[in-house]
Parts: structure tokens; C-alpha cells; sequence
């Protein structure tokens, strides 16, 4: 009886490739049955094919199978599969191996007709480089080699082995098997015919890892071997079974391993495990790198038991729980359907790479996927080459060397790729650095930029300058000179619509565009300036006789992204469409800007300190550290970041003529930008004054006030809810001010404060000055702040504490102007009486000093407001504990008031009041018992008894009395006093 049952499959090498296959075969098995017992000769059924050497054609390959078992000559294989046995046949030893290493052919091709591509299979983690494709029916189908050779004759179909065995011993990393495999590719590709010979993958699994690492390390390596330099080129498609490109579910794996201590496999499951960060990078690249082949991911959709040790067999065995081994977000790169075809089987994370016959739904996938690679491959692969002989190789345009000691930024570098990755999904994709000027947005896209073109030699990386329609122009024609356009020197060619064509063909390869100073949205919306003649030749016609905005020269194509850097978010948005594809750049941390500061100049040990508050003084923007850094460096040992430090808090003039040194520059800065940061930040404050006046008015006025909490009411200035909206949103997204919630009282509850970055406050200063406009907003400023600063009341005590940074810095400008003179008084004099009732009595003797000089000065002597400041004065001195002048102080507001306002005004009678509390610390009590009975009745008499007022006379009264002893009206008044039970409550009386 014929035996049908399967048996396993070994490989033969060392044969001759100068005998005829029927010879080579009949040797064979005449060697294998002189091995045999005789009780295996009527057993077993050996079945041989002789199939080329994927190597050389001096030798030939056998795949021999044993239906019936596997001889006892060859019963060391089975105690250790990764040996190899050989034997004598005639004058030759051959090799019999179960472990497949290196590559098989698996059939031979059509004689007398040409290669179409060669197919490799890459197996997963303890796979079998033959086994795992082999399906578990009674005949145990190979579909690479059984089907393949019926459906796929025009192929060299080949497997490829490595040890991957988990019992084994092995040290290997995926560094370590992707070296092995390009170094086996070169063996079989040897020749230039081979390496022109499109490639089609088949990866099941930890061998699709492989196989991403090899394909982007050849990509890498731009002077290497010819065939890993052409590998890239040659590949057209994939078929990938499983991959885990996101990590695989290794924690039985690791149970089974857990037993002994240090075993080499542990430092390969770290690589492979779910939120690899190295498969998480492999990831990017790979993604990067086969947008543009074709790209076939099958997932599984059954699940796969976990290992589980069996202790009556003393071994592991999937029995455990079910699990999917591989989840369709691991297994799918997510790239769009026009680019990667996603197909589901039905199957667990072993069986769905073995298929008993050709009907099998995944084997039909597999085989219409193939056929088509083969139909379409030669002609795109042949193209390929040829353009890669007559076009220029993909260059690094970027003008600027990479900074060795780039420092920090790896958050937004992150951001970029992750925003990149997603995009992936839509093809075509931007995305926008935006801060402040002098943040570091062009240097993280000068690092990126080198990171990205280390990632990918393949790509070209493009630097286009974008602060205005000229400069945008020549960056294109600069591209067009680097690609060899042809028509680039003919004066008439639209250079603008010749190189964006150029960009958006796919054939051309991948390109990363960085944009680069796109501040002024106003480029981009207006028409590029391209002559008409150049449109004719072109043969545009018609179609292009209305004007083009210069944006729609910026391709969208799948096979390129663009990286914008701007100050201007609005600008920004409108180039990268979407504000979830901004990335804000705001300013180093401390620790990365000292970082800086010590890869630019020298800092010892004894200067850490002086160096450390120097970049906090300095607020971490890159380009105030670097030239803070470049000032210090070409001037020590006479200038060191103490004596620097010490100049620049000395006054606001040597922090603007420090920060606005232009003598020294940064190679990786534009020569049309200017390395001064002061300078930088007016160039935006220019940009603003021209395209939002109202915006430049408002942060000419917020200069004015503290730098940081900014109410926005002080700020409205009659502007509607909407122009003071407007305006703030500029400021806004130029990165120059910022927001902050902080808790007002009554109308301001939840009020938005805004801030600015004290840098920028002194370079708007230095911009006001420069053109005679400080006086204007400082006027503006007192104006503001007379009208706003509440008068103290217990109920106005949070909005004192909010404007009180902001009135103490108006009150230091010093004007000619009466009004100005005026409103700094009356800034005073509230500030004043709100800083004696928070305590701060020094603080408030001299701001109120200052409030009635003003007055007297501008006003009469005897004017009620004069009179006002005369008055607080007073208490506050009396607070002071300076009586006597605080005495005189009283008196003469009395006396002015009793002139101005008579003697019963509620005005007068509170200036009574004060100057009988004031007698009464002096101890003059009769005159203060006459103050303040004085001041009872006219208070009785004009406000009633149950007054607040009235109440406080009462109780003044009382107390002057109980300090007196034994007069007869202690007793009523104290009485009285008890009565009401007066709430401590100061009313200024």
C-alpha cells in the first residue's frame, strides 16, 4: 500500500551540478538506501527533487522527504536539529540538514524562459524555515514549493533559515539577523542581471521585523555592496503575515525562560515586546520607506493558546489561555488602502501561514497578490534603475551644518514624528514648529531635517527659505539647478509650476520640504509672481491667466511632507491646514539651557551658579543664551558670565545693548536673519505695526505694565469685545504675550491676565523709544491705571492686588505733562492707602508723599483732591507711628476742608475724626474728646444714629473717654458702645 501519510523534509547540498537531474537523483537514493536498515528499506518511501542552488551553478540542491519517519542514520538531526550529517555518494560527501539555514530554492523555474522576480519567505521567531509554511493536512502541502511551482513557475521561489530557536543558546539581536540576512542576499544577487531582479517578500511574523530592518539599514548604507545599495530599488512588494511591528505578546515566552537565570533570548524579547521603543523608531522608517511599493498585511483574526508547562510531559505547550498573539493595529501598518491592503484571516498566529490546498482562502490572497506583483514588477523595477543612472542622486539641501552639540527639543522632535506618522494615514502631510523668534524653531528643523535624511539616504530633504515671494522663488530654482530640470535655465519657464510638478510626481522619490521663516501669511495668499511669457511657454494658456497664490505651489503629493517654522500661528495654520498639525516651541527648561550655555563657552565649577542664573535670567530662549554665550566666549578672561550677569542687571540700557550685540553670529542662522535677539523680536513687532495696527497698540500698551497678570479690561481702551479679540489674537500668535486665569472680584471674576516674556517687553520698549513713542504709551498707561485702581475698600481688595504690580510700575515714569502728573497722583494716592491698609507702611509713606507733591504742584493747596492726599497721608504716617507730622498732616486737611466744603460735610467731619485719633495718640486727649464729640454730633445730625459711620464716632469717643478715667461720661459712651456691638470695621474715619 502506497503511503500517503507526511513525513519530513531534509536538504541535501554539496551535490553536482554537472550530472543530469534523474542521475543525481538515482545517486541519492542509492546512498540513502545503502544507510537504511533493511526493515526501514520496505518502510519508508523516500521522495527526492533536485531544485537549483541558490548560491552558484556548480552545485545543486535536494529536498528529500521520508514518508514513514525519519531514518536511524540520520537520528542525530533529530537529537539536535541545527547539525548537519553527511554522507558518502560515489566520490562526493554530501550535507543532510533539517534546519534550512541560509537560502532554498523550492522548485526549479520554466526552462528556456526568463526569471520574472525572486520570491524569499522569512519565517517568524522558533519558526522552521521550510516547516512553518507547511500545512498540517495528511499530505502535508508546502504551498511555497507545492503550489507556488503550478501558479508561480516564473519565480525563483526561495525559503530563508536562521536560527531563531528559543531553547537555543543564541546571543542574537535583530541587528544580528539583519546582518545575516543582506549578508546572505549578496551571495545570491551577485550580478548586476540579480540585482536588477525584482524582489518579492513573504514575512511571517518576527521575519517581516527582520525584513523591515534590512530594507531600511540598505536604504541607510548609501556606499555599501552593490546589491544592498540596489536592494531597496529592486523590491516591489510584500506579502506580510502577522508582523508585529508594534511589538509581540511575550509574557509566556518569558515564563518558559524564567527558570534560567541571564539566558541570552531575554535580550530579544526586550526588542520585540509590546511599546518597543527600537520596533516603535523601526516602525517610522519602514512606514517612510515603502509608501510607494506594494504592500499586501494579512491579519490574524483567531487567537493562539499561551504556552503552558505540562508537568507529566516536562515540557511547554500551547495550552494555556487564548490570546491574540498579534491585534491588527500591530499587524497593520495603517498606511492608506491605495498603498497597503488589508486583508483578515480567519486563522491563529501559527496556521495562517499553512495551507492545505489551493483553495484556501488565504492561499488564493496570496497567489492573485503574487501574480499580480509578477505581471506588473519588471517593467516599475526596470524603470526604476534606469531613472536611478540618469537622474542626480538624492542630496541633503539644508544650508546649515548640523549642531554636534544639539541640545534637548527631543519632545517636539517626538511630536514632529508622530505627527508625520499619523499623517501617514492621509499620504500627503505638514505639520508646523510656531513660537516665539529665537526659540529654536529652525534649529529642531535643521536637526530633524539630518535626522530624517539619516533615516532615509533615499530622500531628498529640500530647504526652502520662506520670508518672502523672492526668496521662496530662488529656493525653487535652487531645486531645480540640484534635480536637473530640464528648461531650469531658460528665463521663460514657470520655475515655480516646473519644480512643483517635479515634487509631485511619485516616480521621483521621497522629499522632505522644510519651510523655513513663513511668518508673513500675506507670501502665501498672494500671487506669485511668474511672468506671463513663462506661463505660455510652459502652455499653461488660459487656465492660468488669473493669479496663483504662491501656498499652491506647495505640492501635496503622497511621496513628500513639508515642515513649516513661523512665528505667526495663523500663517502656520493656513500652511499646514489643521491646528493639531502646530507644534508650539516654547523655551528651554533651565537644565537644557545651561546645557546650551556650556556647549557654546567654558563654565567651571566655581561659575555653575553664575551660569545657572543666567539662563534663568535669560528665560531659556535659545537665541538670547547663544549670544549671552558668543559675548562672553571672544571677551574672557575679562568678561565671564559673573561680570556678565552683573552688567546686565545693572539697568534696562545695558540689557538692550547686550541682548542687541550684532558683532557676533551663528553659522546655523539665515545670513538675512539677524542673530540679535532684540532685533529679532522687533522684526515682528514691524510685521505686526503693518498688518494689525490695533494689535501693535495693544502691545505697545501692555509693555507699559508689569510684565506678568494683565488684566484685559485695563486694556480695552474702547475697543469692542470683538477689534480688542482680534488684536489679542495676534499677539497671540506671534507667541508674544501669553495667558493665565487668575480670580478677580465682582465684574472681573474669572478675568483672563496675560503676560509677556520680559525679553520681549524690553525689545517693544527699545522699538518705542527708538521711534519717540514711549511717552505717548506711558501717558496712555497712567491714564488707564487712575481710572481702574480701585479705592481701597476691604470689598476691592483683590483688585488692588492684581493691579498693584501694574500701578507700581506706571508710578516710576516721570512726566512733564499735567493730565500724566494728575493720574500718577491719583495712582498714588490709592496705591498708597491700599499698601498702608495691607501693612506696607514704608512703601506707602513714600508713594503717598509723592501723590500730595504732584497735587500741590499741578492743583491748589486747598483742592479737594489735594486735600484727599494730604489726608491718607496722614493716617498713613500715623501709622507709621510718626504722630507729630501726621498731626499736621490732619490739620491742614481739616482746615482745607472746612473751607472748601464747610463744616457739617461728611468730608470734613471724617477729617475731624482722624485728627481726633491722632490727638488721642499723642495723648491729648481733651482736644481729641472735642474731635471726636465733634465729629459724633455732626454725624448724628447729617447721618443718623445707626450709621456705620456715627457707630465708629461712638466708639472713638468711648475709647477717649476710658483713656481719660473717671469722667462722667464714660460710663454712658462705654454703655453705648456695648450696645451695639460694633463689627471691627476700618472706614477710613
Amino acid at each position: 500500500m502506497a503511503i500517503t501519510k507526511k513525513g519530513p523534509v531534509l536538504r541535501v547540498t554539496g551535490l553536482a551540478a554537472s550530472q543530469p537531474d534523474e542521475e543525481l537523483t538515482a545517486s541519492l537514493k542509492a546512498a540513502i538506501n545503502d544507510n537504511l536498515t533493511n526493515e526501514e528499506k520496505s518502510k519508508t518511501d523516500v521522495r527526492v527533487a533536485i531544485v537549483p542552488s541558490c548560491y552558484n551553478d556548480e552545485e545543486k540542491v535536494a529536498l528529500v522527504e521520508y514518508r514513514g519517519g525519519m531514518p536511524a542514520f540520520l537520528s542525530a538531526l533529530i537529537a539536535n536539529p541545527l547539525e548537519e550529517w553527511q554522507v558518502e555518494m560515489g566520490d562526493t560527501d554530501v550535507s543532510f540538514d533539517q534546519h534550512f539555514f541560509g537560502f532554498t530554492q523550492l522548485y526549479a523555474s520554466t526552462p528556456d524562459a526568463p526569471v520574472v522576480a525572486d520570491v524569499i519567505a522569512i519565517t517568524g521567531l522558533d519558526g522552521h524555515a521550510y516547516g512553518s509554511w507547511q500545512g498540517k493536512g495528511n499530505l502535508g502541502r508546502m504551498w511555497l514549493r507545492d503550489f507556488l511551482s503550478e501558479d508561480l513557475p516564473c519565480c525563483r521561489t526561495m525559503i530563508y533559515g536562521y536560527n531563531s530557536k528559543l531553547s537555543s543558546y543564541g546571543v542574537d539581536t535583530i541587528m544580528d539577523y539583519g546582518r545575516g540576512l543582506l549578508e546572505e542576499l549578496k551571495k545570491i544577487r551577485s550580478t548586476e542581471e540579480l540585482r536588477q531582479r525584482p524582489l518579492f517578500f513573504i514575512a511571517h511574523s518576527f521575519g517581516g521585523i527582520i525584513l523591515a530592518h534590512c530594507l531600511v539599514k540598505a536604504a541607510q548604507i548609501t556606499e555599501d555592496h552593490p546589491t544592498i545599495a540596489a536592494l531597496h530599488r529592486a523590491t516591489y512588494g510584500m506579502l506580510l503575515f502577522g508582523i508585529p511591528h508594534k511589538g509581540l505578546v511575550v509574557d509566556d515566552i518569558r515564563k518558559m525562560l524564567a527558570g534560567e537565570d541571564g539566558h541570552p533570548r531575554r535580550a530579544l524579547l526586550d526588542q520585540i515586546r509590546e511599546k518597543s521603543d527600537l520596533l516603535a523608531s523601526q516602525l517610522d522608517n519602514f512606514r517612510n520607506l515603502i509608501e510607494d511599493r506594494k504592500l499586501v498585511s494579512f491579519y490574524e483574526t483567531g487567537q493562539t493558546r499561551q504556552l503552558q508547562f505540562d508537568s507529566e510531559g516536562k515540557r511547554w505547550m500551547r495550552t494555556g489561555e487564548f490570546i491574540t498573539a498579534v491585534d491588527s493595529d500591530s499587524a497593520l501598518l495603517q498606511l492608506p488602502d491605495s498603498t497597503e491592503e488589508k486583508i483578515p484571516l480567519d486563522a491563529d498566529h501559527s496556521m495562517m501561514v499553512k495551507f492545505d490546498n489551493k483553495n484556501t482562502r488565504g492561499y488564493s490572497s496570496a497567489r492573485d497578490k503574487l501574480r499580480q506583483f509578477a505581471r506588473d514588477a519588471t517593467g516599475v523595477v526596470a524603470g526604476r534603475f534606469a531613472r536611478a543612472q540618469n537622474r542626480p542622486k538624492p542630496s541633503n539641501m539644508v544650508p546649515f551644518p548640523r549642531d554636534c552639540a544639539f541640545v534637548g527639543r527631543e519632545d517636539v522632535l517626538a511630536k514632529i514624528q508622530e505627527i508625520h506618522r499619523n499623517s501617514a494615514l492621509r499620504g500627503h502631510g505638514r505639520v508646523a514648529l510656531v513660537g516665539l523668534g529665537g526659540v529654536g524653531k529652525s534649529q529642531i528643523a535643521i536637526e530633524y531635517a539630518y535626522r530624517a535624511r539619516e533615516a532615509a539616504p533615499h530622500m531628498w530633504v529640500f530647504w526652502v527659505h520662506a520670508s518672502n515671494a523672492a526668496r521662496f522663488e530662488q529656493a525653487y530654482r535652487e531645486i531645480a539647478v540640484r534635480v536637473e530640470l530640464p528648461g531650469h535655465d531658460d528665463p521663460k519657464t514657470d520655475i515655480l509650476r516646473l519644480v512643483h510638478n517635479w515634487l509631485c510626481d511619485e516616480r521621483n522619490g521621497r522629499w522632505l520640504m522644510i519651510l523655513d521663516n513663513a511668518d508673513d501669511d500675506r507670501v502665501f495668499a498672494s500671487a506669485s509672481t511668474t511672468n506671463d511669457s513663462g506661463k505660455a511657454a510652459q502652455g499653461l494658456g488660459p487656465a492660468w491667466e488669473a493669479a496663483v497664490p504662491l501656498a499652491s505651489f506647495l505640492p501635496q503629493a503622497a511621496s513628500g511632507w513639508i515642515l513649516v517654522t513661523s512665528r505667526d500661528l495663523i500663517a502656520a495654520v493656513n500652511l499646514v491646514g489643521a491646528r493639531h498639525n502646530v507644534v508650539q516651541v516654547e523655551p528651554m527648561g533651565e537644565r537644557d539651557a545651561l546645557t546650551l550655555l556650556k556647549s557654546k563657552m567654558q563654565v567651571d565649577e566655581s561659575s555653575e551658579g553664575d551660569a545657572r542664573a543666567l539662563v534663568k535670567t535669560l528665560e531659556g530662549i535659545p537665541l538670547a543664551v547663544t549670544q549671552a554665550a558668543a559675548y562672553i566666549a571672544v571677551r574672557e578672561p575679562r568678561i565671564t558670565c559673573s561680570t556678565y550677569l552683573e552688567l546686565f542687571r545693572e539697568s534696562v540700557e545695558n540689557q538692550a545693548h547686550l541682548l542687541n550685540d550684532k558683532k557676533a553670529r551663528d553659522i546655523r542662522r539665515d545670513a538675512s536673519s539677524t542673530s540679535a535677539v532684540i532685533t529679532t523680536w522687533q522684526l515682528s513687532f514691524e510685521q505686526i505695526r503693518k498688518t494689525s495696527p490695533d494689535a501693535a497698540d495693544l502691545l505697545s500698551l501692555m509693555t507699559m505694565f508689569d510684565r506678568h497678570g494683565i488684566p484685559e479690561y485695563v486694556l480695552y481702551e474702547g475697543r469692542s469685545k470683538l477689534q480688542f479679540t482680534e488684536a489679542v489674537g495676534t499677539l497671540f500668535h506671534f507667541s508674544l504675550i501669553r495667558a493665565q486665569i487668575g480670580e478677580q472680584s465682582g465684574k472681573q471674576m474669572q478675568e483672563q491676565l496675560l503676560e509677556m516674556h520680559g525679553l520681549v517687553q524690553l525689545a517693544t520698549r527699545k522699538w518705542l523709544q527708538g521711534h519717540g513713542q514711549v511717552d505717548v504709551w506711558q501717558k496712555a498707561s497712567l491714564r488707564i491705571m487712575a481710572s481702574e485702581f480701585p479705592s481701597g475698600q476691604h470689598e476691592t481688595w483683590a483688585a488692588c492686588r492684581t493691579l498693584l504690580p501694574h500701578s507700581t510700575k506706571v508710578l516710576g515714569y516721570s512726566m512733564e505733562d499735567n493730565d500724566a502728573r494728575l493720574n500718577r497722583a491719583t495712582i498714588a494716592t490709592y496705591t498708597a492707602w491700599y499698601l498702608m491698609l495691607m501693612g506696607q507702611y514704608a512703601e506707602a509713606e513714600w508713594i503717598g508723599r509723592s501723590a500730595v507733591a504732584a497735587r500741590e504742584e499741578v492743583l491748589e493747596l486747598e483742592h479737594p483732591d489735594t486735600l484727599t492726599s494730604v489726608s491718607h497721608l496722614g493716617t498713613v504716617l500715623e501709622r507709621r507711628g510718626k504722630y507729630e507730622e501726621a498731626e499736621a498732616m490732619h490739620r491742614r486737611a481739616l482746615e482745607g476742608y472746612k473751607k472748601v466744603l464747610g463744616l457739617e460735610h461728611p468730608g470734613t467731619l471724617t477729617s475731624v475724626s482722624q485728627l481726633g485719633s491722632v490727638l488721642e495718640r499723642r495723648g491729648k486727649y481733651e482736644e481729641a474728646e472735642a474731635m471726636h464729640r465733634r465729629a459724633l454730633e455732626g454725624r448724628e445730625k447729617a447721618l443718623g444714629l445707626e450709621q456705620p459711620y456715627t457707630l465708629t464716632s461712638v466708639s472713638k469717643l468711648g475709647s477717649v473717654l476710658e483713656r481719660q478715667g473717671n469722667h462722667p461720661d464714660t460710663e454712658s459712651s462705654t454703655a453705648t458702645l456695648n450696645r451695639w456691638r460694633l463689627e471691627s470695621l476700618d472706614l477710613g474715619a
